[in-house]
């Protein structure tokens, strides 16, 4: 099985395995850490919850430790190993932080001894390394679990199956003459769908080796709009509702007007299966334009030299 097969099985294990999660009772002033994907999962529960939890990278607690005053923070990491978390875990424990939780997928790793507690992120994989799809989705679920009630729509099948008829539909807009590899995406998204929207440019980035950027639809308007070319393809993603996702629409159909491409992307759930459903988008949009592209592996798993620059920053 090679990786992009790998990252087909992840995606699909996961109309049958979400239901599974053992689904948290929620905490007071939560604050989520993590970088990647594990960062986008905390974002995405900061704008499903509202006032009830914040995200930030590590960085950030590192920098300024007073973020962590009177918070029950949760470091987010699969790996367990990214040493700007472990460092920001024991910053916190030195700033009156109230409890410091790993979200790992391993429970013996440096990040969970850092921690005061683990909660472990269970979910099944090939075993192989793959672009993330049923880590991220997985995490972000815990993490909105933990900051707010939470209860998994029982639809999930019907959601996968939109989402991939969606996908198919986007794919089937996009030039043939572009590529993959040298085409720039702009993926645009307001609130929730703007977490999606940079979650989609990373998988861009690691299954590619493309430029990908993701702004909330009316940033773009004001000034990365000007950067982007005919070469170049816009992603919107609209549907929070009625007004955002005809807002999107006409955004999408006014660049398609002026000559740059663009395809739209509307939602109509709400909620949990509106995050849901926009994360299997990306990740079979992706996934199927891997495959019409022929690849077998991600682009990060074939640059050996950036794959180490990438480990030695993160890890080491």
């Amino acid at each position: 099985m090679n990786a992009i097969e790998a990252m087909q099985s992840e995606i699909e294990y996961q109309v049958q395995d979400l239901h599974k999660l053992d689904l948290s009772s929620p905490v007071s002033n939560c604050l989520f850490v993590g970088s990647g994907d594990s960062y986008i999962a905390g974002l995405a529960a900061q704008y499903f919850s509202g006032s009830r939890a914040i995200c930030c990278s590590p960085i950030d607690i590192i920098k300024n430790p007073l973020l962590v005053k009177r918070r029950n923070l949760f470091v987010v990491s699969i790996s367990g190993n990214t040493q700007a978390n472990i460092l920001a875990a024991k910053i916190a424990k030195k700033h009156g932080v109230g409890t410091i939780s790993a979200l790992t997928a391993r429970s013996s790793s440096r990040l969970a001894k850092s921690c005061d507690q683990t909660i472990e992120l269970k979910y099944k994989n090939t075993g192989i390394t793959t672009a993330g799809t049923i880590s991220f989705t997985t995490s972000m679920i815990k993490c909105i679990s933990l900051s707010t009630e939470l209860q998994l729509p029982s639809n999930l099948r019907k959601m996968y199956n939109r989402a991939e008829n969606q996908a198919k539909q986007a794919i089937s807009k996009i030039d043939d003459k572009s590529n993959s590899s040298s085409t720039s995406y702009f993926i645009l998204g307001n609130s929730q769908l703007h977490a999606i929207a940079m979650y989609g440019a990373l998988k861009f980035n690691e299954v590619f080796g493309a430029k990908a950027m993701a702004y909330p639809t009316e940033e773009f308007c004001h000034s990365p709009l000007f950067s982007i070319k005919e070469t170049d393809q816009a992603i919107v993603l609209g549907g929070e509702d009625d007004d955002d996702d005809d807002n999107s629409s006409k955004l999408s159909k006014r660049l398609n007007e002026e000559g740059f491409a663009s395809v739209h992307v509307g939602f109509k759930p709400t909620g949990i299966e509106l995050l849901l459903q926009a994360t299997f988008f990306i990740q079979l949009f992706v996934l199927k334009l891997a495959q019409k592209y022929s690849l077998t592996s991600c682009y990060f798993l074939r640059n050996e030299k950036l794959l180490k620059v990438s480990s030695d920053f993160i890890y080491h």
